[in-house]
């Protein structure tokens, strides 16, 4: 038996004096409250009821003694006392929600249901009437488990008062594991409430999780559109939920219709492509931005379509392996309509700049491409980022012109003028990586180590990860061979010398057989042979990396490429799978597992995008 400490005794009974309620018990009885609660306290509950009956006889419902009282009795097992207890309590205030509730629950564990449910029922409908009291009652019902009862005053409460209670019954159902429950009450509550819907799809994002709950909402909220017209809320709800879902055409579609009802001039239409655009979903974003430019020429909106739209294709042209030279003319073509249409100013400086970047990377017009950018620098307005950005691109070109000496001077001037910015930043990494792929390692990695403290994650990241792989496979020899070899095989990565790296690499391995790097000149050599359209060789790659080192750095990277590439190349649906199945159990922690859980479906037929 625990004993009790008679200073702190002490202590309470005189700060329980000095600080008396202002009731007359209270204040004749300080003593015997803080013996109760201190035997209370000791768990001594036997010593404890003693003295909160003496209190209890003169002032049965004193809130400062009901919950350690009650609690005490039951503790000890003595059902009738409590039961008499609350009973008295009652007397003096019949409508307590946590008094009727204990009460209750008491009768239930005494299993006497018929008799609390009767309570239950009387007391519901003895605040029916009453909003605030219904409301207070539910959230304690709901929150000692008594969801059904909750729900039944809820229901009640809403026919007897003014008051809205459909969120509070949405919330509920949520509690009770009724998902579909939860959203018919929101929708309910957004025929008469539409402002609502943005905390009502802040409350969905939060609370829906599985695949199987978003799908369900789908189908109730073409319903509501169907059952309700006139209110746009469920237009744009439908709206919301296909960008929930990244299902890009289908919010698009639902976009159109109320674009041409709000005649909103195409903002939301704009913002789904931007979505997509940001999202990857090239062909979507296409789509959308090409809507935009057929129906929206003259308009505010129109030049910014066109020139995301010019970008969406390239980004899928060059996403889609090998890529196809002609289509990438096709686009320089585009471009260099776009700057006779409108001009050359600071609104098509961006396209200018992108035209340049096809001509110098893909059609092996570096000096075409290099007048391209110098005369972007002639245009008055152009924003001073844009400028640097012309210069960091200058200096790659040369890069692929093997003049490294003039990138450098281009990159170093962007490092002064762009101090402490993304673009100063992304200057000094770039000059880290000249002198990489020249094996001054030492110097690349003093730069390297600075950039890990760069604001910009991305920069910082990439930073970090070259500055491993050369501490890693440094001070290996003497002569740092390999990682020099490896170094200069990644410069001709960089000029897209496919075939002279392939090469390169094979050499490399069998040179040095079973050295640190081995994993990744396998990776780098699938990536190579992914974008030359050898999707075959690639995938034997990818293979390689798994087996020699299947929870190394490429491990989940390498295992989800190969679904990819199963899916989208070799048409190879059953492996695809395969591989997406390993991701979800091998690699439950990548970045990768929400993807490929979508793949899955999409595969199975489960989605349509």
């Amino acid at each position: 038996m625990k004993k009790y400490n008679p200073i702190k005794l002490f202590l309470s009974v005189l700060l329980i004096t000095f600080f008396s309620l202002p009731s007359n018990l209270f204040a004749q009885n300080p003593q015997d409250l803080a013996l109760a609660d201190e035997y209370y306290e000791q768990g001594e509950y036997e010593k404890a009821v003693q003295y909160y009956e003496k209190i209890a006889k003169k002032n049965p419902s004193a809130s400062y003694i009901y919950n350690n009282y009650l609690d005490a009795m039951l503790r000890l097992e003595q059902l009738k006392n409590a039961e008499k207890y609350i009973e008295r309590c009652l007397k003096d205030r019949p409508l307590d929600p946590k008094m009727n509730i204990d009460y209750a629950k008491l009768l239930l564990q005494k299993r006497e249901d018929k008799k609390a449910d009767k309570h239950f029922d009387e007391y519901i409908n003895s605040i029916k009437s009453n909003s605030h009291l219904a409301r207070v009652a539910a959230r304690v019902l709901a929150h000692q488990g008594f969801y059904e009862y909750a729900e039944k005053l809820y229901l009640q409460a809403q026919k007897n008062t003014q008051e809205n209670y459909d969120m509070d019954l949405g919330l509920l159902y949520l509690a009770m594991g009724k998902p579909q429950k939860m959203v018919e009450q929101f929708l309910i509550l957004l025929e008469k409430q539409p402002n609502d819907a943005p905390y009502v799809q802040h409350l969905l994002q939060s609370r829906l999780s599985e695949d199987e709950e978003w799908d369900m909402v789908e189908p109730m909220l073409y319903e509501a559109v169907q059952k309700h017209p006139s209110d746009e809320v469920f237009s744009e709800m439908l709206v919301w939920y296909f960008l929930q879902r990244k299902n890009f055409m289908m919010a698009f579609t639902q976009a159109k219709a109320l674009d041409r009802r709000n005649k909103s001039e195409g903002v939301k239409i704009m913002e789904i492509g931007m979505l997509a655009y940001n999202n990857e979903e090239w062909k979507s974003a296409m789509t959308i931005f090409e809507h935009l430019t057929d129906n929206y020429e003259g308009r505010l909106i129109y030049s910014q379509a066109r020139h995301f739209l010019m970008e969406s294709k390239e980004e899928y042209i060059k996403h889609q392996f090998p890529i196809d030279k002609e289509q990438i003319k096709s686009l320089v073509n585009d471009y260099e309509q776009t700057l006779v249409e409108i001009g050359w100013n600071p609104s098509t400086a961006k396209s200018a700049r992108n035209m340049a970047l096809l001509q110098a990377f893909y059609l092996n017009q570096k000096d075409i491409a290099i007048n391209t950018l110098n005369k972007i620098t002639e245009i008055r307005g152009v924003p001073h980022q844009l400028l640097s950005q012309v210069k960091l691109d200058l200096g790659d070109i040369y890069v692929l012109k093997n003049e490294p000496w003039e990138a450098t001077l281009l990159y170093s001037q962007v490092e002064k003028t762009e101090k402490e910015t993304p673009l100063g930043y992304s200057a000094k990494l770039k000059n880290a990586k000249l002198s990489y792929f020249n094996g001054d390692f030492k110097l690349a990695k003093a730069h390297l180590d600075i950039l890990k403290l760069a604001t910009s994650r991305e920069i910082a990241n990439d930073a970090m990860d070259l500055s491993i792989l050369i501490q890693d496979n440094t001070g290996l020899d003497s002569s740092e061979t390999a990682m020099k070899e490896y170094a200069a095989i990644d410069l001709l990565i960089f000029q897209q010398q496919y075939e002279d790296a392939l090469s390169a690499y094979k050499k490399m391995r069998n040179h040095f057989e079973d050295h640190s790097l081995t994993d990744e000149i396998y990776w780098k050599e699938a990536i190579i042979l992914q974008k030359m359209g050898r999707f075959d060789e690639a995938a034997e790659k990818l293979k390689t990396v798994l087996k020699l080192n299947p929870t190394d750095i490429f491990g989940d990277d390498a295992n989800f490429l190969l679904g990819k590439i199963y899916e989208e190349n070799l048409k190879d649906k059953q492996k695809a799978e395969e591989y997406y199945k390993k991701q979800l159990i091998d690699y439950p922690g990548s970045v990768y597992v929400v993807e490929a859980r979508k793949r899955i479906r999409r595969l199975r037929g489960e989605i349509v995008n």
